[in-house]
């Protein structure tokens, strides 16, 4: 027997659940399918997740136990570990993404959100293009048949309701692996306190201090140790791209644990896979939205995609909520350049530094410490996950600093200026679906910001 919805969210990590949530609070009839059994979707480690970015999402900002660590100070340092300088008071706020998905959820069950776990194999029915109906299996087998008008696809990178529009499967092309980091975040017990305390005093840093050591497996890579006020855990991020030939996320995260005997048994956490290229220039068609990894909403300077993937979930809502059909071209065109002209620029432009990085390789982000233009100032603003600009004596110094470093300037430089260009072509993005000025506009991003694999 078939059912009706107004829409269809697969997917039940914190993107699904937050545009499900969205959806039904704008007045939509949703279901949601996830194919892991209740309580064990999404991400199960911490992740940032800004305050600002829970407010633009619709959300409260996490409070204890759901938001774990805040406003300390973080010690960025060099491959070497030879150079290093202190942001104070940090924006970033740890979440944890186990209690994000129960609060996000629990508020969908009471908005009305159908949820439906242990719920897979989901198939498209497609007429002249545009999804219309998904077939799916349910718990012991059993099989499913929704109707809806729109369909969304929070599936992450596995992407599977994407890959079954044409439309979109042509213009979202499978992500590279150069743009693939791996990562991996677990927490675990302090075994020895003084190890924990020796290992703070090398680095200069006080208990809920973060040692962000950059660039350690290829220019794009971190070893993020965080150890707890109560000296009682401490929290191990590490993230690289595998296939440039570097060591994987959980690899690296043990030889952490092996040159530092202090850190004890796991508590949590996990691993994965998380695209780094910009977001899909289209991420919409007839009848079905992308958000989240599955459109490539990633942060790509340092990997976090949770805070973007929520508020796509609240543009989406936004976007189609009072429309007749919610699936329309002209509904979600809405929601795809409402979110391109406030986030494309910033998302674009951290795609430029994760390549500077990579290019940069492990001598060149050495050599961008020694130089002082890494610094505060231009960390700063990918920590708060927003495009920054340096003051006009920041800016002097660093050019001075890059004149005398031609091979650093010849990475470094043209990156700047597509960090610089993504806000004037993401502000020119198409508001209304016209194939002429979006051809037109993708040619300007095409010869403005780094061309994009896959």
């Amino acid at each position: 027997m078939s059912e009706r919805f107004d829409a269809v969210v697969v997917g039940g990590g914190t993107a699904g659940l937050q545009a499900a949530l969205q959806l039904a609070r704008a007045g939509r009839s949703v279901a949601l399918l996830e194919r892991r059994a209740e309580g064990t979707s999404g991400a199960r480690w911490i992740n940032g997740v800004l305050d600002w970015q829970y407010e633009r999402a619709g959300l409260a900002p996490a409070t204890a136990p759901e938001r774990r660590h805040g406003a300390g100070s973080a010690w960025m340092v060099s491959p070497s570990g030879r150079r290093r300088f202190r942001i104070a008071d940090t924006p970033v706020v740890e979440a944890d993404m186990r209690e994000l998905g129960t609060r996000l959820a629990t508020e969908a069950t009471a908005a009305g959100v159908d949820l439906r776990w242990a719920t897979d194999r989901p198939s498209l029915e497609l007429d002249w293009g545009r999804p219309v109906a998904l077939r799916a299996e349910g718990p012991e087998g059993r099989a499913v048949h929704l109707e809806a008008d729109l369909f969304v696809d929070a599936s992450g990178r596995a992407a599977v309701l994407r890959r079954q529009v044409p439309e979109l499967d042509h213009r979202c092309p499978p992500v590279a692996p150069d743009d693939t980091c791996s990562a991996e975040q677990l927490v675990h017990e302090v075994d020895d306190a003084e190890g924990a305390r020796d290992f703070l005093a090398e680095h200069d840093a006080q208990p809920g201090d973060a040692v962000v050591a950059v660039g350690v497996e290829g220019g794009y890579s971190t070893v993020n140790i965080r150890v707890d006020e109560s000296l009682e855990e401490v929290s191990v991020l590490t993230g690289s791209i595998p296939s440039l030939g570097h060591a994987s996320g959980p690899a690296m995260g043990r030889a952490v644990r092996a040159r530092h005997p202090w850190i004890g048994a796991t508590t949590f956490g996990g691993s994965g896979l998380i695209p780094l290229r910009r977001t899909y220039d289209r991420f919409t068609a007839p009848g079905i939205a992308l958000v989240g990894d599955a459109a490539c909403q990633v942060m790509a300077g340092h990997g976090s995609g949770i805070g973007f993937g929520l508020i796509a979930g609240r543009l989406l809502a936004d976007a189609v909520g009072a429309d007749g059909d919610p699936g329309s071209a002209e509904a979600l065109w809405r929601y795809q350049s409402g979110f391109l002209r406030e986030f494309g620029a910033t998302l674009g432009a951290y795609d430029a530094v994760r390549r500077m990085s990579v290019a940069l390789g492990p001598g060149g982000v050495e050599e961008l410490f020694a130089s002082g233009v890494f610094s505060e100032s231009l960390v700063r603003p990918g920590l708060e996950q927003r495009l920054g600009s340096l003051a006009p004596a920041e800016a002097l110094a660093a050019g001075r600093a890059l004149a005398v470093r031609p091979s650093l300037a010849r990475v470094v430089v043209p990156a700047l200026a597509a960090m610089g260009a993504a806000r004037a072509v993401y502000a020119t993005y198409p508001t209304r679906p016209d194939e002429r000025a979006f051809g037109a506009w993708q040619r300007a991003a095409a010869v403005a910001l780094p061309r994009q694999g896959g």
